[in-house]
């Protein structure tokens, strides 16, 4: 074959698509993936052809992990499915980690768990790794400051993960040293912004430089002036990490080029309800629930220009009023958590009645949430939000921190999931969820079992 006068052409490139698509088959699944990473016309052959296995993506909703005030190990409301992959996760994490590891969720990102203990996992593959704590802070912030980690992966880009270090400025009330008059005038976030971060690939923490497009939210006196966040999420979307950890905006980074922009909240926080930050079918999502009253919100990225547009805005009461359910009752969605980390004793089991039973719903399937009819009850009227389905849009509730609802925006409709929390923590006076994750299984990544 001769060699193209077009010095910028592959050779490659003049391969016919079918050719193409046959070399690229012979791949593994994460070269493969990040073949399809390379360019838009591979990327057409990649997906024209169905080369890659959506089954070891995260592209399925596989539960939502949910964490409890002053319990200090995360529960796993499954969802079921007819999967034999799927059905075999466990949110279980004694079944194959060290007992070092074993501690709640801290955050989520396409089927890596990272805990509190600094161990990242991958329950669909039951593997595990173990990261180091990170550098100290630069000298003179640490009084005023307070770091919490980020977890990003991307299984169609890398194998490898990272841990994002970003930094928030502590509330006034919590700092009783006043800050020099400069400092407290200086921009909230700064530019260029120094943030930690480490890599499975290095196996290193380094630190980064990102600096900002656009306005800051404003000034460190603004920040200190702002409540704490008791909700507090992390979005990665597109390549980008979305992080709410101040309570009057969004910082969103962008790894590959080294920048950041402040998206402000379209909304004030009151102290009393806070946003929830979220990734659903059309992208980056913000929802407000006073009791009652649901709103969200979805960021338009479109030309560049960051803007949140409203697009539910509702009673939810009304809805689930008429709801027949019993409060005891087990439902389609079961249960776990690692036992001898929280109980010694002897618990009701809710999987056992729900185990073999064929369910008529399937969220990756069906778009329509119903409810069964049981016993006549009207609704507490207070509800929190777990999170949303990452393909559909139906946000996850929790009320009165004993039921998972299922609510779906468009219709209305909504079904009861089951049991949140085992019936002894009616014994222990424990009080509501603090944290939850919506969990999408990966069967793809580099997790090596061990440090």
């Amino acid at each position: 074959m001769e060699q193209p006068e077009d010095p910028k052409l592959n050779l490659v490139d003049l391969l016919p698509d079918d050719v193409l698509a046959d070399i690229l088959r012979r791949l593994a699944p994460r070269p493969l993936a990040a073949c399809r990473c390379v360019c838009k016309p591979w990327r057409a052959v990649v997906d024209g052809h169905r080369l890659l296995r959506a089954d070891l993506l995260p592209l399925s909703l596989g539960g939502i992990f949910v964490n409890f005030h002053e319990v200090f190990t995360s529960f796993f409301l499954r969802r079921p499915s007819a999967r034999p992959p799927a059905a075999a996760i466990s949110g279980k994490f004694e079944d194959f980690t060290p007992t070092a590891a074993r501690s709640t969720v801290v955050d989520h990102c396409n089927g890596l768990l990272m805990l509190r203990s600094r161990y990242v996992v991958n329950p669909a593959m039951q593997r595990w790794a173990a990261f180091p704590e990170p550098p100290p802070p630069r000298p003179g912030i640490a009084r005023s400051f307070y770091h919490d980690e980020y977890l990003v992966f991307d299984p169609t880009v890398s194998p490898h993960y990272e841990v994002f270090l970003i930094p928030s400025v502590t509330p006034e009330e919590f700092v009783s040293k006043k800050l020099r008059p400069k400092v407290e005038e200086s921009e909230w976030p700064p530019s260029p912004c120094f943030l930690s971060v480490f890599s499975s690939s290095t196996g290193q923490w380094e630190e980064r430089s990102f600096v900002r497009e656009g306005e800051a939210a404003g000034t460190i006196a603004d920040m200190r002036s702002q409540p704490l966040l008791e909700q507090y999420n992390a979005v990665y979307w597109k390549r980008a990490l979305y992080v709410h950890r101040e309570a009057n905006f969004v910082m969103r980074i962008s790894p590959s080029k080294s920048k950041y922009q402040v998206i402000k909240l379209p909304i004030a926080q009151d102290g009393y309800v806070d946003p929830f930050l979220a990734r659903s079918e059309k992208g980056v999502y913000l929802a407000v629930l006073d009791r009652c009253h649901l709103r969200v919100w979805i960021l338009n990225e479109s030309c560049e220009q960051m803007k949140w547009e409203l697009k539910y805005d509702k009673e939810i009461q009304l809805s689930f009023q008429r709801w027949n359910y019993d409060e005891e009752s087990v439902g389609p969605w079961t249960l776990h958590y690692s036992r001898r980390d929280v109980y010694d004793g002897d618990d009701t089991n809710y999987n056992a009645e729900v185990a073999e039973r064929k369910f008529e719903w399937d969220s990756d399937s069906d778009d329509v949430l119903d409810l069964e009819d049981r016993v006549q009850r009207s609704s507490h009227g207070g509800f929190l939000i777990l999170g949303f389905h990452p393909y559909k849009e139906v946000i996850f509730l929790d009320e009165g921190s004993s039921r998972g609802l299922a609510y779906h925006l468009g219709t209305s409709k909504a079904q009861d999931l089951g049991r949140l929390r085992p019936n002894f923590f009616d014994h222990w006076h424990v009080e509501g969820v603090n944290r939850s994750f919506v969990y999408t299984p990966c069967w793809i990544g580099e997790l090596s079992n061990g440090i």
